[in-house]
């Protein structure tokens, strides 16, 4: 016995059945009810040539439509859910539940209150920031000193000035890039690459590790962007359109536990996380290092017969032996005044006169004098030398250097016209009002034509040899006059 499924779709108004053996039977050929009935029963059945691609448009109809209602329905239900609100919590005063959480209550703000005027207490000990967030390898360069200016390419840290606080994320940056361009360019040694890229033993990524002392942010013009120099001082070839140069960088004593977030944001700062070099900076100044600075001011020469951009050579000039000499480098370790020994065993001395002109020039910063460095030294070897020689009490060489006014490369033939040009440029002095102390014979001859005063210092800067460059400076100054 046949077994009749009735679809629910027709054609010329008629139902469609078929059998178990998936077989239909053409309807197109029924004329009246008592064959519709008579047909039914018969075992063969089957779709004409006409009818079958009808069928199967109707039948693609029905399923489309089955579709896109079930579809509505699932949306309906949905936005449903959506609309939902729960139910209102009944209130629980005047049992016992809520009389405990209203003691509890009063304990935690009891001990908020103590807590606040713990922290009113300290507050002179701590000091409120300006903080952003950088990554690795670039944030690690800024606070090693190798990387002096950063750019973006929006003005984020134009209104942000002077003591600045810096995050450090716990994702990385392409280090291959950095890498290369450090070891191109000859910026470090390739064995003291990794110490560079990374942060301190002890100081881990993902909290404020740095503080920066920042000057104004300003805008790079296209040539600038492709200068070697400034790509230089970026470490890299990518330069953003707004430069932020860093004037000094300190890793803190202790880390800072915070959330790195976008722009610029607020955090305060303990007085025991900030290393001593660094206290001046903040406002809070040690006492031994008011009364140096005091008593350099009663003993200094006259502000009149000191240039208003002191330029100095580095090898040769400030310390002996120079870094192309010495087999070791950083880390440099001090071991008295003006003395400091290098991962080989060498030890670096300062000239006799470095210590006393160098602090002089420091305290005279306030009056306009500015000092900026013109050498061809090793720079992954002269750069922490400058960090870890100090020329008094917490205040190290690079302490006392404009870093923008910073121009330290090799050029082959040219000598140091490129250096002088540059820092002319870039401070805005007049060239009557610049001082150059250099060993070499022909770094001076090839700024004499620039007109500063250039002076030759065979046997590095002496009490003699100052005494002479500055009258060397007062004659320029009277013909001028």
């Amino acid at each position: 016995m046949n077994q009749h499924v009735y679809l629910p779709f027709s054609v010329h108004g008629l139902p469609f059945s078929g059998t178990g053996a998936s077989s239909f039977t053409c309807f197109s050929s029924w004329r009246t009810q008592s064959e519709i009935e008579k047909r039914k029963s018969t075992s063969s059945i089957r779709l004409c040539q006409w009818c079958t691609p009808r069928f199967a448009r109707a039948l693609a109809h029905g399923i489309t439509l089955c579709l896109v209602r079930a579809t509505q329905l699932r949306v309906r239900q949905r936005a449903d859910r959506t609309q939902w609100t729960p139910p209102k919590r009944r209130s629980l005063s005047g049992t016992k539940l809520g009389q405990s959480k209203a003691v509890k209550q009063s304990k935690d703000t009891k001990e908020d209150t103590k807590s606040k005027s713990s922290i009113g207490l300290e507050s002179s000990e701590q000091v409120e920031l300006p903080c952003f967030s950088m990554r690795d390898p670039y944030a690690s360069l800024l606070l090693h000193g190798v990387k002096t200016v950063e750019t973006r390419n929006w003005p984020m840290l134009k209104d942000t000035s002077g003591p600045c606080l810096l995050h450090i994320g716990y994702k990385t940056m392409d280090e291959s890039a950095a890498w290369e361009f450090l070891w191109r360019n000859d910026l470090a040694d390739s064995k003291d690459l990794e110490r560079l890229l990374s942060p301190p033993p002890g100081l881990q990524r993902g909290q404020v590790l740095g503080l920066l002392d920042l000057e104004k942010t300003y805008q790079y013009s296209e040539e600038e962007m492709r200068l070697p120099d400034v790509q230089k001082s970026v470490v890299s070839e990518v330069v953003g359109k707004w430069a932020t140069p860093i004037r000094r960088a300190w890793w803190l004593k202790s880390p800072l536990r915070a959330q790195g977030r976008p722009g610029i944001w607020k955090l305060r700062l303990p007085r025991a996380a900030v290393p001593e070099d660094a206290l001046r900076v903040l406002g809070w100044r040690a006492s031994q290092r008011d009364d140096s600075e005091q008593q350099l001011a009663e003993s200094s020469e006259d502000i009149q017969d000191l240039p208003r951009l002191m330029v100095f050579d580095l090898d040769g000039v400030c310390w002996s032996p120079e870094m192309y000499q010495t087999i070791g480098g950083p880390p440099y370790r001090r071991i008295s005044d003006g003395v400091v020994r290098n991962s080989a065993g060498e030890e670096i001395r300062l000239f006799p006169a470095v210590q006393r002109v160098w602090s002089l020039l420091y305290s005279l910063r306030s009056l306009g004098v500015r000092v900026a460095v013109a050498s061809s030294s090793r720079r992954h070897k002269a750069l922490p030398l400058l960090e870890t020689m100090e020329v008094s009490s917490g205040i190290s060489m690079m302490d006392v250097v404009d870093r923008r006014l910073f121009e330290m490369y090799y050029r082959r033939g040219e000598y140091k016209r490129p250096h002088l040009e540059a820092l002319l440029s870039k401070s805005g002095v007049a060239p009557t009002e610049v001082l150059f102390v250099d060993d070499s014979a022909k770094n001076i001859e090839s700024v004499r034509s620039l007109g500063i005063a250039a002076v030759h210092l065979p046997d590095g800067l002496s009490e003699e040899s100052w005494s002479r460059s500055l009258d060397l400076y007062k004659s320029i100054q009277g013909q001028h006059a």
